[in-house]
């Protein structure tokens, strides 16, 4: 930031105001950084067992495009639909991870080149599925 010309304790600031000014805003950061950190627990958890799990991203995706779909399809009480959009989100991540995994253990497809693909592949499905049909939504 310095060498731009801005204050970087300034523009630091402004960043920890805008996610922790009120209780709302707390509560909003941790919302959007736990996926992100769950999925960061993943890769390193496959990474300690030897495995480069670079399709992480693309599996939080599809989790959440499944859990998504669960709380617009379903009219449960919010304990249960929660539950249910938990387990479905698994399920679709899991069964995202394991195309990669068939994939290494039958034809010895290099884990790293097969995930990035499917990476891409969840995100181009999503950014087609999402505007098409879940735009304007409200359950």
């Amino acid at each position: 930031m310095l060498f731009i010309g801005s204050n970087p304790i300034e523009g630091y600031s402004y960043l920890l105001q805008g996610a922790l000014k009120n209780l709302e805003r707390i509560g909003n950061t941790l919302a959007t950084a736990t996926p992100l950190i769950f999925t960061g627990l993943s890769v390193a958890f496959a990474f300690r067992t030897g495995l480069f799990n670079i399709g992480a991203s693309g599996q939080m995706l599809v989790g959440g495009l499944a859990a998504t779909a669960v709380a617009l399809t379903f009219d449960l009480s919010r304990p249960i639909l929660l539950m249910v959009m938990i387990f479905a989100g698994l399920v679709a991540g899991a069964l995202w991870a394991f195309i990669p995994g068939l994939l290494k253990a039958k034809f010895n497809v290099h884990e790293v080149v097969s995930t990035i693909m499917m990476n891409w592949i969840a995100y181009w499905t999503i950014y087609y599925i999402v505007p098409g049909y879940f735009k304007g939504r409200i359950p």
